[in-house]
């Protein structure tokens, strides 16, 4: 046995040394250690301490991520005025080019419009909910999994946010593990960039775009890089009974006005939101931004939030199914469980089904929810709901069919718009065809009519014509709904998407109507934008003819009238 295999082995006289290891690996050692310093060099920069205290300026070194968080309100703010001091000045985007002119069948609907799709990311995936952003004039999609890819995001669902002013490209892509089925743009006080979607699996997820880019992945699709962020948020981990199936609707709650002295604390008000799942359940959320001690204690709790983190969703009320027992419906069971005999109705009164949720503009804590069955209910987050609280509806002009009570419990109420001029006005669609005219101050339609026999599954009312109700189907048929007589029959047009060379169907998925801000400030003229989705990953973006956006003399009033006039003949 030789001197090396005594030492190696630890024995005889080398019993009590410690194998040790070399940098030169002489004696065959994997491991190494560093036996010369490491460079290094640190940075300073100058900072206020917090957003309110911007009196006085200290120099710290730049290493926590706490002087990260300072920084960006202050660069936000100051941002401009920097660029302006140093001679450059911030590009201003350019204007959406609506460069596909419209085929002949929709020339009497829009003039131009552009496509929004990406086949690397979106080829087998369909749009299943779409937002959009007023302040900067951002388009929100979201979209399932495909069943077209095979790369590793094909089994997951994203987001993306799309930019008008280059449509090529999603500005942001935003992955999710389930499908979301409903999305929508957020703001909170310090976090102006959040994206919201309530997922099919029960839950809702948040994304912080104002999070630092290294918390984003890169993906390589067809050979192009891109960054595709994950959850900052998910609700999962709450298990909260009152999320139980799939979230159908979201909607932010309005901000109360603010009081004359109340300017200077406008960023500290909380934002607030509700979550609609299938079977009728609301709940109501709020958006917390952690402080920069608490990222680690909320880490350490499971709280939902991703590692750095720090803006997340405090779950404030969960409410029980609506739809059973009018007046007091938020006691419902969800189907599953054993309902009690005090309140037993027909059976399927037991899986009642919700697909929208919309807030009325005269009221800051009310909402109403539409079901199956014809029916729509009112709730509200504080105290009871306003009477009435159910409209349904009961046509016997048009359609005998839902007089029966059990062909009525088919149809359901998919979607509910507002009118911008009259605030207690709202239309719905149903099921079949069906478009209802409501007051909030009367249980009884004032209007009702069927334009066809498919699915209505958008509408929205005009926001500069107040006689003009656009509706799309399921067929992708888009119909204009003039209340400008006391006929007001509907025109149907044919949307189908034909730019697409994708493969898969084409039908329609949901619409909206907005101004288009960025175009109407480089026109000089007022312009609005259609947005339709498809099944396929599309997303067109369209623009009205000017006969569909301009306002006529009284047209207000004239409205008014006539929906007066229907409402009396339907009740003789």
């Amino acid at each position: 046995m030789t001197e090396y295999d005594l030492f190696s082995m630890g024995r005889g006289c080398y019993r009590d040394a410690v194998i040790g290891s070399s940098q030169t690996n002489d004696d065959a050692v994997a491991d190494e250690c560093q036996t010369e310093p490491i460079e290094s060099s640190s940075a300073a920069c100058q900072f206020p301490d917090s957003v309110s205290e911007t009196q006085h300026e200290t120099e710290k070194p730049l290493q926590a991520s706490d002087s990260t968080e300072q920084l960006l309100p202050f660069l936000r703010s100051a941002g401009s005025v920097i660029l302006g001091i140093l001679g450059l000045q911030q590009q201003h985007k350019a204007p959406p080019e609506f460069n596909i002119p419209a085929p002949l069948g929709k020339k009497g609907v829009i003039t131009q419009s552009l496509i929004l799709y990406h086949p690397g990311i979106l080829e087998g995936r369909a749009v299943t909910a779409t937002a959009y952003r007023d302040a900067d004039g951002m388009v929100l999609a979201a979209y399932g999994p495909s069943d077209l890819q095979e790369n590793a995001l094909a089994a997951m669902g994203c987001l993306c946010v799309w930019d008008l002013s280059s449509p090529a490209m999603p500005a942001k892509v935003l992955l999710s593990e389930g499908c979301p089925t409903a999305c929508t743009f957020l703001a909170a006080p310090g976090r102006g960039d959040l994206v919201l979607a309530g997922m099919q699996e029960g839950g809702l997820c948040l994304w912080d775009c104002e999070e630092a880019g290294s918390r984003a992945s890169s993906c390589s699709i067809d050979g192009a890089s891109m960054h595709c962020q994950r959850p900052t948020f998910s609700s999962e981990c709450h298990g909260s009974p009152g999320m139980a199936g799939a979230v159908v609707s979201v909607a932010v709650l309005p901000h109360p006005p603010l009081q004359p002295g109340e300017q200077s604390r406008a960023g500290l008000k909380k934002t607030g939101l509700l979550a609609l799942t299938e079977w009728g359940n609301v709940s109501l959320w709020s958006v917390h931004v952690l402080a920069s001690g608490e990222c680690s204690g909320a880490g350490g709790a499971d709280a939902g939030l991703s590692i750095g983190g720090r803006v997340g969703l405090l779950l404030l009320t969960a409410s029980l199914a609506m739809g059973r027992g009018l007046h007091a419906g938020m006691q419902a069971p969800t189907p599953g469980h054993a309902a009690s005999s005090a309140h037993t109705q027909l059976p399927y009164e037991l899986e009642r089904r919700a697909a929208v949720l919309s807030l009325p503009p005269t009221s800051m804590d009310q909402y109403l929810v539409g079901l199956d069955s014809a029916q729509t209910v009112g709730g509200s987050l504080y105290g009871e709901a306003y009477v009435p609280t159910e409209w349904q509806l009961e046509d016997k002009m048009e359609s005998s069919l839902i007089r029966q009570y059990a062909l009525r419990s088919q149809t359901q109420v998919t979607c509910i718009s507002f009118s911008p001029f009259m605030a207690d006005v709202w239309v719905a669609g149903h099921t079949g065809g069906i478009m209802a005219v409501y007051s909030l101050t009367s249980s009884r339609p004032m209007l009702v009519m069927q334009a066809g026999e498919q699915d209505i599954i958008a509408v929205t009312w005009s926001p500069t014509k107040p006689s003009l109700v656009m509706a799309l189907n399921s067929h992708s048929q888009l119909i204009l709904l003039h209340i400008n007589s006391q006929t007001c029959q509907p025109k149907v047009y044919d949307f189908v998407n034909t730019t697409s060379s994708s493969k898969g169907t084409k039908a329609a998925i949901t619409m909206f109507v907005r101004p288009c801000k960025a175009l109407s400030e480089t026109l000089q003229q007022e312009k609005q934008m259609m947005v339709i989705a498809f099944d396929n990953g599309y997303i067109e973006c369209c623009l009205l003819q000017p006969t569909l956006t301009s306002t006529q003399h009284h047209e207000e009033e004239k409205t008014r009238k006539i929906l007066k006039i229907q409402s009396l003949l339907r009740s003789l």
